[in-house]
C-alpha cells in the first residue's frame, strides 16, 4: 500500500485535506468523494455543486453558494519519497 495526501486548492492557498494509507483504487474512490462531498469553509450554503474531471488524480469544482461562486481543484498526491523509513 501507499501513502497519499488529498489537496484542496483554492485562490492562492493550498492545504492538505486528508493523509492516509491505501491502495490506488480506494484513494481514487476517496478523491472523488472529496470532490463531490467536502465542506471546504463554514457556514456556507451551498445551492449547487459542478464536478470535472481533469485528470485521474485531479478534479476542478464549481460550487455555487448564495452569495458567490467558488472555484476549487482537489489533488491527489501519493508520496514517492521521505525521511521517514
Amino acid at each position: 500500500m501507499a501513502h497519499w495526501v488529498i489537496t484542496e486548492e483554492y485562490l492562492d492557498r493550498l492545504r492538505p485535506i486528508a493523509r492516509f494509507e491505501t491502495t490506488r483504487e480506494e484513494a481514487l474512490s476517496m478523491l472523488y468523494e472529496t470532490a463531490c462531498s467536502h465542506r471546504f469553509t463554514k457556514g456556507l450554503i451551498q445551492q449547487r455543486r459542478e464536478v470535472f474531471r481533469v485528470d485521474d488524480c485531479t478534479y476542478y469544482v464549481e460550487v455555487l453558494g448564495a452569495m458567490s461562486t467558488y472555484r476549487l481543484r482537489y489533488c491527489l498526491a501519493e508520496r514517492v519519497w521521505s525521511t521517514d523509513t
